[in-house]
């Protein structure tokens, strides 16, 4: 770590695939700068600066009209811990997991994809406050983001992340999985193998990124599709048996799309995810089945004219819910 006139504290962080390296930048007041080893009990500023990546799987891997905005889930997801671990005194033996996110685009043009091929700075602007503190330690941590994409404010967001004690959060998962097995007329399985949807109706080029089935149900604007976990490219990893987030947010962007689609007619190569909330309720086995319910509210305008529609979905597993989503899909003129 380096110190930079005791205002900030910079943390160079390795390349994962996503925005290769970037800096974690602590803004810490002036008259603190001899204390920024001291662990905080209060609100702290942060900033991550990177790139957005030039040849990703996942991210670069779209129609190529728009600049993925689900980077910036991935950018938090990959510092949250590191600050709670770090900057507030939590214990590194308790995983941190972000069970609320939301993101919101600002500035649509920003997000175009010129096809220059140039590397483009993304900046993420990063207010932490520590949450339900027992003992001067919390037990989570609720994020509030700025992005910005070369020197344009382009989206705002918020994020909640919980910490467990390693055995509670071992216990946690094990009771979660018997309860999904012990009852067998909770069973809730797709009738033979799930197909994937057609790439470019997800907004997808390459067949091994997408992640949901041929809906299987279209009626009244309602989409009922599985989420495929085998034959999916690696770039979704996994989780200790789990499904990861990522995987998961990906598979509600691909069903919100394909869901506007068809009831609305939307274009997938012009459309993008506007607005994006979602309330995890628990973990996912990557070994049962899991079923996606999207459904496409009324056509509307955004403020600039341009199509947009809500969408609200449910993502289950043997009937339990595992995630609650509303999102909404923009389609540029």
């Amino acid at each position: 770590m380096t110190v930079d006139k005791g205002t900030a504290s910079i943390r160079t962080l390795p390349g994962s695939g996503v925005t290769g390296t970037s800096h974690l930048i602590h803004r810490t007041p002036a008259r603190d700068h001899y204390f920024l080893d001291a662990p905080s009990l209060g609100e702290e500023n942060f900033e991550l600066a990177g790139e957005l990546p030039l040849d990703h799987p996942l991210f670069n891997g779209g129609a190529g009209h728009f600049h993925d905005m689900l980077v910036a889930t991935e950018t938090i997801r990959e510092v949250g811990e590191l600050i709670g671990h770090r900057y507030f005194a939590i214990p590194a033996d308790r995983p941190g997991l972000f069970y609320q996110f939301t993101l919101t685009l600002t500035d649509l043009a920003a997000w175009r994809d010129t096809g220059a091929g140039d590397t483009l700075p993304l900046a993420t602007r990063i207010r932490a406050r520590p949450a339900n503190v027992v003992n001067d330690v919390p037990r989570g941590l609720d994020f509030h983001l700025g992005l910005t994409l070369g020197d344009r404010p382009c989206a705002d967001g918020t994020a909640r992340l919980v910490f467990l004690n390693s055995q509670v959060y071992r216990k946690h998962v094990a009771h979660t999985r018997w309860a999904k097995l012990s009852a067998p007329e909770l069973d809730d399985a797709p009738d033979g193998e799930p197909v994937a949807v057609a790439a470019a109706e997800a907004g997808r080029r390459d067949p091994d990124t997408v992640v949901i089935s041929e809906p299987a149900d279209t009626t009244r604007g309602w989409l009922t599709c599985w989420l495929l976990t085998e034959g999916i490219s690696p770039v979704f990893g996994t989780a200790g048996g789990r499904l990861t987030g990522l995987h998961l947010l990906e598979a509600l962007r691909q069903a919100s799309v394909v869901a506007v689609g068809r009831t609305h007619g939307l274009d997938p190569d012009r459309s993008t995810l506007g607005s994006v909330q979602v309330h995890f309720r628990g973990q996912a086995e990557l070994d049962l089945p899991l079923r996606c319910v999207a459904v496409a509210g009324p056509l509307g305008r955004d403020p600039e004219g341009r199509a947009s529609v809500p969408v609200t979905l449910t993502v289950t597993q043997r009937r339990r819910a595992v995630a609650e989503a509303r999102t909404a899909v923009i389609q540029d003129h």
